[in-house]
């Protein structure tokens, strides 16, 4: 009885672990290709009945009325670089703050060091995201100086 227990709590701590490496990555991508094909399929249908209507009209001029407009490539690098250095300061800030309080409170109040790991788990993420994404701001920037010289 003892024995039936512990296997199932072992795999009970098992499954969650494997549902979120595992079946997450595939529910996502199965969902997102399924909105894809509803989309085509929509845009078909769409397509199909303005044929049946009116066969004497431009098709290619109806599929750009249809289609959403996109954006340049420029004008996408440039949001994404604008994006960048906001979550990258944002990053930075709070993970050098959140250092700052774990080695203030261990000072000041004499945290015992279990509490220290955890801490700095907390404070040193942030961090590292927050140089990683100004370093790409910083390589972001400049490919848009170069589009921006070539123009």
């Amino acid at each position: 009885m003892i024995m039936d227990s512990v296997v199932l709590h072992t795999l009970a701590d098992a499954v969650f672990p494997i549902a979120v490496a595992v079946i997450l990555p595939i529910v996502y991508t199965w969902l997102t290709y399924r909105n894809k094909q509803h989309e085509t399929d929509k845009r078909s249908q769409i397509v199909m009945a303005f044929i049946e209507k009116n066969p004497d009209v431009d098709i290619q001029e109806f599929l750009r009325q249809i289609n959403p407009p996109k954006k340049p490539y420029k004008e996408k690098l440039m949001t994404m670089v604008h994006y960048e250095m906001l979550w990258g300061t944002i990053c930075m800030i709070g993970g050098t703050a959140t250092i700052l309080v774990i080695i203030t409170l261990w000072l000041v109040l004499g945290f015992a060091n279990t509490y220290i790991p955890i801490g700095a788990v907390f404070g040193v993420l942030p961090l590292a995201v927050g140089c990683g994404l100004l370093a790409a701001y910083n390589n972001g920037k400049k490919a848009l100086d170069k589009l921006n010289d070539n123009d």
